[in-house]
């Protein structure tokens, strides 16, 4: 299983928890502690990884540009006030058959309600 990466924007205090009860996460400041990331520096640091998983809200990220075999980044279509809601999001699409044996380079997640998730450039109705 991969390891999650989560971008700085996400309050782990919010979302660490309950990641944490299924899946190793680490904030992407732990990384490389004491540097500044910007978001261009993301893919360099997910390359020296063994199969992560970059999780973030930031709208940056859903670019096809970034995509590579060596990663996945995971865009959540979340504000900030609703991040509560990601773990079961990420839990969610981890049980799909299409993410857990695609290895995906990248995925997008709605909000609960929202009938659709991406992954890569295929749309599915969310089970």
């Amino acid at each position: 299983m991969s390891q999650l990466v989560l971008d700085d924007q996400l309050d782990v205090q919010i979302i660490l928890a309950n990641l944490e009860t299924w899946i190793t996460a680490e904030r992407l400041q732990n990384l490389r502690p004491g540097e500044h990331i910007l978001d261009d520096r993301v893919p360099e640091i997910l390359l020296t990884l063994k199969t992560p998983t970059f999780v973030t809200i930031d709208r940056g990220f859903w670019n096809r540009r970034l995509s590579h075999p060596g990663y996945c980044i995971l865009y959540c279509q979340l504000t900030k006030d609703e991040q509560e809601q990601l773990p079961g999001l990420v839990r969610r699409l981890f049980r799909l058959a299409e993410f857990r044996h695609a290895s995906p380079a990248w995925a997008r997640l709605p909000k609960y309600g929202k009938k659709r998730w991406t992954i890569g450039r295929r749309a599915r109705k969310t089970p």
